[in-house]
């Protein structure tokens, strides 16, 4: 009975919900000294227009919690400080319409859930290697860096690589905002 179980797990290794997205990547090789460092790490390269997105989310979740905090204090200044994020907000919109937009990598399909991904790639990459990865929603839903190892990469008809990965370090609040995108889509 349980040689059957273990069969049958072994067979199906996702457990979690996936769904297909558009998303901007980014990837690069690393090495497997510095796969447990944070994703964040400054020895990473990360691409400019994430860490500015990046920053923008985080100051975001930031504001609009304090904005809660502040709301059950004082109405009318939390009324107030809201409003200025709504202008802040249509000038960092306008700038990045304007700057970013033309930076930016072209969404590709991926495949994700909080635990891992694939996508599409130029060339193959060997199974159980390490890669540094962006992954930053075109809607900007989410902008997480993580790090993750190549579980298969496999040549498709159009020539290209299938490379699937599971996330080894990726911070928690970045695993809940990747939660969020997949229940959102199914829903």
């Amino acid at each position: 009975m349980e040689n059957l179980q273990h069969q049958s797990v072994a067979s199906e290794r996702r457990v979690m919900s996936r769904i297909d997205a558009a998303l901007r990547i980014n990837y690069q090789i690393i090495s497997d000294d510095v796969a447990l460092n944070d994703p964040y790490d400054a020895n990473f390269v990360l691409p400019r227009y994430f860490l500015l997105l990046a920053e923008l989310d985080q100051f975001d979740h930031a504001l609009n919690y304090e904005l809660e905090q502040l709301t059950e204090k004082d109405q009318q200044i939390a009324r107030i400080l809201s409003l200025f994020n709504q202008k802040l907000n249509l000038i960092t919109g306008s700038l990045y319409d304007a700057i970013v937009q033309s930076m930016l990598p072209i969404p590709e399909q991926v495949n994700f859930s909080e635990s891992g991904f694939s996508f599409y790639s130029e060339r193959e990459l060997n199974t159980g290697s390490y890669i540094h990865v962006t992954l930053s929603h075109p809607e900007n839903f989410f902008h997480i860096a993580a790090t993750a190892q190549v579980v298969y990469s496999r040549e498709e008809e159009n020539g290209q690589y299938r490379t699937g990965a599971y996330f080894i370090t990726l911070h928690p609040q970045d695993r809940v905002k990747l939660a969020e995108a997949v229940a959102l889509k199914q829903a």
